[in-house]
């Protein structure tokens, strides 16, 4: 009897000697772990060096319903911070080039589609490529992305500026309580005069405003461009929420520039929408404001890997695009809006508006834009 409660204690003292001791793990962050399949090979060393970081510095977008998501790295990862502060790609940018003409570089990533000042800031060497941060295997097996790792990436060199959304961008949303089908069924219709003073715009400075314009101005010409923005009275404004809420209540019936997380806040809210997309203005493959672009000379090198991988696991691209209703690019998420998928089988003739090989189409849009509105 001694002998076996001998061998027990011992069995007992074993187990917790060979047991690992590398700080705190949230249930989520397990869950996530055994989904990745075996970490490789020093993962645990880079988290533990991120805990001693102990914080991450995120730009992001600002609407509330991707602050909850991106900050959520906390719970999955307790003992780093996440220090938020959500800000436009207009915004942001010129922000960081005055911060660097100081000496100061205080920011880890963005989260945020590709703008022409994003490709700016890559080309002044503002950005570190993103692809080699790339690490856990559920990451970086192709077969789970749309169009392999090198789909993913918007720049020529498919290494620095990096989409985990896709979806079919519409260039304009129209109230079909007001505004029936019968009466607007193409972008061309939008010259006619009996539409003036009805259409609202998010600044097409950057973000969807000027993926629309930049849209609109490869597929239907300049002339088409020049004549809605000179001749129809566009009401423009930096918020997203306030254009999708002109919509909504037919104070502006038209709105382009509309992106799906903005009409999800108001549903739920309860609101009933009947807002739709123009038939003919999905031409373009977007991963919207779903990109991510890494600082570089990043203060918290080793936090801002953690989040870059934790960002393209499956968990939490669900959990994102369940809360934005935009589609991941990865294959194995639901899908969370069906009239935005894009159909696999065609992605050659999509246009790939955020593209680096668009960018001069998207600054004569922004050129355009900044000559007519006001």
């Amino acid at each position: 009897m001694r002998k076996w409660l001998w061998l027990c204690l011992t069995s007992l003292f074993v187990l917790q000697a060979c047991t690992p001791a590398n700080g705190p793990k949230s249930a989520a962050a397990d869950t996530a772990a055994s989904s990745q399949g075996e970490a490789p090979a020093g993962w645990e060393q880079t988290v533990a060096a991120a805990r001693r970081e102990g914080k991450v510095v995120v730009s992001g977008p600002t609407r509330e319903l991707w602050r909850k998501v991106l900050t959520s790295f906390e719970q999955d990862y307790p003992g780093i911070q996440v220090e938020y502060v959500g800000a436009n790609s207009r915004d942001f940018w010129p922000r960081i080039f005055r911060e660097r003409e100081l000496g100061q570089y205080l920011w880890d990533l963005r989260v945020g589609g590709p703008d022409p000042e994003v490709y700016e800031a890559k080309d002044r060497g503002a950005l570190d490529p993103v692809r080699p941060l790339l690490w856990l295997p559920e990451v970086v097996d192709a077969g789970k992305w749309l169009g392999g790792i090198d789909g993913m990436f918007f720049d020529k060199d498919k290494k620095y500026v990096l989409g985990f959304v896709s979806m079919i961008s519409f260039m304009a949303y129209v109230n079909r309580d007001q505004v029936p089908e019968s009466e607007l069924s193409s972008m061309k219709d939008l010259t006619q005069p009996r539409w003036k003073g009805k259409i609202a715009i998010q600044d097409p400075r950057g973000g969807a405003g000027l993926n629309s314009l930049e849209m609109l101005l490869e597929v239907y010409g300049e002339g088409i461009l020049r004549d809605i923005l000179k001749n129809q009275d566009v009401v423009v404004s930096n918020d997203v929420r306030q254009v999708t809420e002109w919509a909504i209540r037919g104070r502006y019936p038209i709105a382009i520039g509309l992106v799906p997380d903005a009409f999800a806040a108001f549903q739920e809210e309860g609101l009933k929408l009947n807002i739709k997309p123009i038939p003919d203005s999905g031409h373009s493959l977007s991963s919207g404001t779903g990109g991510i672009q890494v600082l570089n000379r990043a203060p918290h090198p080793n936090a801002m890997r953690v989040y870059v991988n934790w960002l393209l696991t499956r968990a939490v691209q669900t959990r994102l695009s369940g809360a934005t209703k935009q589609n991941s690019r990865r294959l194995d998420v639901p899908v969370a809006d069906p009239g935005s998928v894009p159909d696999p089988r065609q992605l050659a003739s999509y246009v790939s508006s955020q593209a680096e090989e668009m960018l001069s189409v998207r600054q004569r849009a922004q050129v355009i834009a900044r000559e007519l509105l006001p």
